[in-house]
């Protein structure tokens, strides 16, 4: 970002800041009978991106209109539950017309309590998205490629919880499915995963507002074509984990669960792993009109075409404060260690990225925000490293 850029974003959050704002509008519902809800909202964002396809020379500058419309259904008898949601994310770049993206997100969930004891909860999510070019399989090479890569995915899991939420002991059992096909055909046949998963959990209360965790996660990974002559990249993934949450202790909220995970390949030329996970989130509320979390996590993720997997390891730092009535602000910095894995595999990845943002209510249902995002990755591999910086203002409308 030159100086005369940043001094028009310090310029306008400036403006807007004089002003006073909330974080997001509080959005108000039709009602269509027998109990069901309608909801409408709107997401406007005019941004200006000087490395669209995150290119680590040849960079592609340009302006971006990204609209948002989504429309909720939902109805709630106290007994049972259910929505459906369909959202819609079109994005214009005015330099940069090969970038241009239509994405379709459709989600709805049902949820039943039978009793104190008995919970069934059903969710399932379609998306027809895409990958923006210089992210996922064409990263350090998206210049090299005519248009962003586009997949459709699908999602449908289960959840049944026995026990009441004051109880002593709580267990749930999630069970689902999870499919992602892109489009290409040959090229990115390889691509194409199926995922079965299941979470068994424990949950005891301890008294106090705390209770204690127990988790096994079990994920099946099958890839849907392997090409002549190449070893599959087919696993079975492990977690065990233990931990502990609570709310509203000495001004702090969180969970914190640790254990291992293992993963075994199929194939007996890829070397299976085992190693450490963690999951870590926390937020400390000195005041109430202002917080800071901390995420971190260790995982593991399936590969975008280098070596057998990638062992992440994420850390994510927030902060939210409310200036007045009207006037919020976030600012974010996030970091990940991305280690590729797999026989002859060198690469590491250093990600790290800053947002600030500034949100202006003006109404009950009208807010506008503005901020900036500053992305920075490192990489021993030559090729893959970047810079990025994208302004934005927007607004978000409802009834």
């Amino acid at each position: 970002m030159n100086k005369k850029q940043l001094s028009a974003v310090i310029c306008l959050v400036s403006t807007l800041g004089a002003a006073g704002a909330q974080a997001q509008v509080e959005a108000a519902s039709v009602k269509l009978g027998s109990g069901i809800e309608f909801t409408p909202s709107l997401n406007m964002d005019f941004q200006h991106d000087d490395n669209v396809t995150m290119a680590e020379t040849d960079e592609i500058d340009s302006p971006v209109a990204v609209i948002n419309p989504n429309f909720l259904l939902s109805a709630d008898n106290g007994v049972s539950a259910y929505n459906l949601n369909y959202s819609l994310v079109r994005g214009e770049y005015f330099e940069s017309e090969e970038d241009n993206y239509t994405d379709h997100f459709l989600s709805g969930g049902a949820g039943w309590e039978f009793n104190d004891r008995n919970k069934l909860e059903l969710k399932g999510s379609l998306t027809d998205g895409h990958e923006p070019r210089g992210t996922g399989f064409s990263q350090g090479s998206g210049n090299n490629i005519s248009e962003p890569d586009r997949f459709k995915r699908n999602d449908i899991n289960g959840k049944y919880t026995f026990g009441a939420e004051s109880a002593k002991g709580q267990l749930s059992l999630l069970l689902g499915t999870d499919d992602k096909d892109y489009e290409g055909g040959l090229r990115t046949a390889g691509r194409d995963r199926g995922t079965d998963y299941g979470t068994l959990a424990f949950k005891y209360n301890s008294g106090s507002r705390t209770k204690l965790l127990a988790e096994i996660d079990r994920r099946d990974i099958g890839y849907d074509y392997v090409a002549d002559g190449a070893d599959t990249l087919d696993s079975s993934e492990m977690r065990y984990q233990v931990g502990v949450t609570w709310e509203g202790t000495a001004k702090t909220t969180g969970t914190v669960k640790v254990g291992g995970r293992t993963k075994e390949f199929e194939s007996a030329a890829r070397e299976d792993f085992s190693g450490p996970s963690w999951e870590v989130g926390v937020r400390w509320t000195p005041k109430e009109y202002s917080a800071f979390d901390l995420n971190t996590a260790r995982r593991s993720s399936e590969t975008d075409g280098v070596g057998d997997f990638i062992d992440t390891t994420s850390y994510t730092f927030g902060w939210s404060h409310e200036w007045a009535d009207r006037l919020t602000s976030q600012a974010t910095y996030d970091y990940s260690i991305n280690d590729y894995q797999g026989e002859g595999v060198d690469r590491e990845d250093d990600v790290s990225s800053f947002g600030l943002q500034l949100n202006y209510q003006m109404r009950r249902w009208l807010a506008f925000k503005a901020g900036i995002n500053l992305s920075d990755k490192d990489s021993n591999v030559a090729g893959f490293a970047y810079e990025k910086n994208v302004t934005f203002v927007g607004l978000q409308a409802s009834l």
